[in-house]
């Protein structure tokens, strides 16, 4: 860091202005239990399992998992403060990353931004992912610049490498930074020649070695991951308009951008990244360095979405030196065209102001339904967190009626939502499996061995049925020599809505069907 940075006004206000937020953060994860989110207790279940690849996902979150359930001993709280930790010093790097492109001011405002942003108040509360992923990418882009700039030696490049190494093994997203560095590089005669400079590509080139892990359980399990991914990339058939279903679905995407960066840091971002997409050629190297890694992949996630349907976090990487850019508009720094009205940086107050309200309602929005009695509203941004933990206790209690309560086994036959939540939720935190009946694989629960392979072959079972039922389905309840139907349930799911679930027991497990045909 060079002592001009260091030694900022602007610096000092960031580290206060962050860690404040850091310390609000950690203190409402502490005050304000709730139920993790599905992803979140599917990849904490995942960490229980470390292996060197998974359903879905490169193994990074479950490696991250286990250490965090190591730390915090199984609690949410650890899974919480975790999440609020790399979320928030993502900010902080962003204000290091910005000050080096531009000037501390700019970084100060690249941290205002990029703490009313909504989406840093979710990426600091889930532990998914993507907090992994954007803190280790804003490592990569501050440590790309700072060695193009001749501020780093190898101690930096090190620092990158094992940025994108991480990266890498946190989200596939990571894979398209090298490719977009060599974007940058070949953009401009100024810097075509870190082409050819051996560090630099051995360092892009060899962070891609942290992907064989994955790499290898992925040839022993028949691609998986890639077939996963692939699907991604499908497009769905329409029923009626192609034309229409299309924009439609660009509207709904670009429409929740500007409530994950907050509309008018949204609609500043846009204006400067689309029209900088034709002068990204001539612009200056900080100015081309922000539009390289943010106008174009934004550019096409934009044109993808006239294709097929993607899901509102996919940008969340490309944001950050869209902020970077957005800020340096703010302070003068970055003039591209003549629109967005100069005039308009007088309104940075209304800027804030909108996005710190978003961001309390995130957080006041819960405690708002709950005082007005109607928790778990549409609009409760923690809707989906309710009640998973009333029905674990709802199992418990029908499995602590049993008179071998402490030997059966669980099942569940449902979504693996479900399978998670009860795995985290239920006291001794046990074992799940679980059965879909699809002929298919749909989650890392369908790779895991199940309870014939674990050894409960001629054991009794527990087994839970997402719905209201009379009987399991054939296959499931000719795997055991008896079935009974114990109990059905039903747990309120937020305002208005309900779940029913049903709960049997099997007696002496002779074999645990394949999934396929009911």
């Amino acid at each position: 860091m060079s002592p001009s940075l260091s030694q900022s006004p602007f610096l000092s206000r960031s580290i206060w202005l962050v860690s404040a937020v850091l310390v609000a953060r950690l203190i409402y994860a502490w005050i304000v239990p709730v139920n993790p989110a599905g992803d979140e207790a599917y990849y904490w279940d995942w960490g229980r399992q470390l292996d060197y690849g998974y359903y879905s996902k490169p193994p990074f979150i479950a490696w991250l998992y286990a250490f965090v359930d190591w730390i915090g001993q199984g609690s949410l709280f650890g899974i919480r403060a975790t999440a609020a930790v790399l979320g928030t010093a993502s900010v902080l790097l962003l204000y290091f990353l910005t000050a080096s492109l531009f000037d501390p001011k700019t970084g100060w405002i690249a941290v205002v931004l990029g703490l009313i942003a909504p989406a840093n108040s979710v990426l600091s509360f889930f532990l998914t992912i993507d907090a992994p992923l954007v803190f280790t990418w804003t490592t990569a882009l501050w440590m790309l610049w700072r060695y193009l700039s001749g501020k780093g030696g190898a101690g930096t490049l090190i620092v990158l490498l094992f940025a994108l190494g991480i990266g890498h093994l946190s989200k596939q997203m990571m894979m398209i930074f090298p490719v977009l560095t060599v974007v940058y590089l070949a953009l401009n005669e100024d810097t075509r020649h870190h082409l050819k400079r051996p560090a630099l590509l051995l360092t892009l080139l060899g962070s891609y070695l942290f992907l064989a892990p994955p790499l290898i359980w992925n040839a022993q399990n028949d691609w998986i991951t890639f077939q996963h991914t692939g699907h991604h990339f499908e497009v769905e058939e329409a029923d009626g308009s192609v034309l229409i279903e299309r924009i439609g679905g660009f509207l709904s995407f670009f429409g929740s951008q500007f409530g994950v960066l907050s509309p008018v840091t949204a609609f500043l971002a846009y204006s400067l990244c689309i029209p900088g997409l034709f002068i990204i050629r001539k612009a200056a190297a900080p100015i081309r360095f922000c539009l390289t890694f943010s106008a174009i992949p934004l550019a096409g996630l934009l044109v993808l979405a006239m294709r097929q349907e993607l899901q509102p976090n996919w940008p969340a990487v490309f944001y950050m030196t869209a902020i970077s850019l957005t800020a340096g508009w703010y302070t003068g720094r970055v003039t591209l065209f003549k629109f967005p009205l100069i005039s308009w940086r007088k309104l940075l107050p209304v800027t804030i102001s909108i996005g710190l309200f978003l961001v309390l309602y995130f957080y006041a929005g819960p405690m708002f339904f709950e005082a007005i009695g109607k928790p778990g509203h549409t609009a409760d941004p923690e809707r989906r967190l309710m009640s998973h933990d009333l029905v674990a206790d709802e199992v418990e209690m029908i499995r602590r009626e049993q008179p071998d309560a402490d030997t059966l086994f669980l099942a569940v036959i449902g979504h693996r939502d479900l399978i998670s939540h009860l795995a985290f939720g239920l006291p001794d935190q046990p074992r799940v499996y679980g059965w879909h009946g699809q002929d298919k694989i749909l989650s890392q629960y369908d790779l895991w061995p199940n309870p014939e392979d674990d050894g409960f072959a001629g054991k009794n079972g527990l087994i839970v049925h997402w719905g209201a039922t009379a009987a399991l389905p054939a296959k499931v309840a000719n795997a055991f020599t008896s079935v009974k139907k114990l109990e059905e349930f039903t747990v309120p799911f937020g305002y208005d809505v309900e779940r029913t679930y049903t709960v049997f027991r099997g007696e002496n497990l002779k074999f645990w069907p394949e999934n396929g045909s009911k």
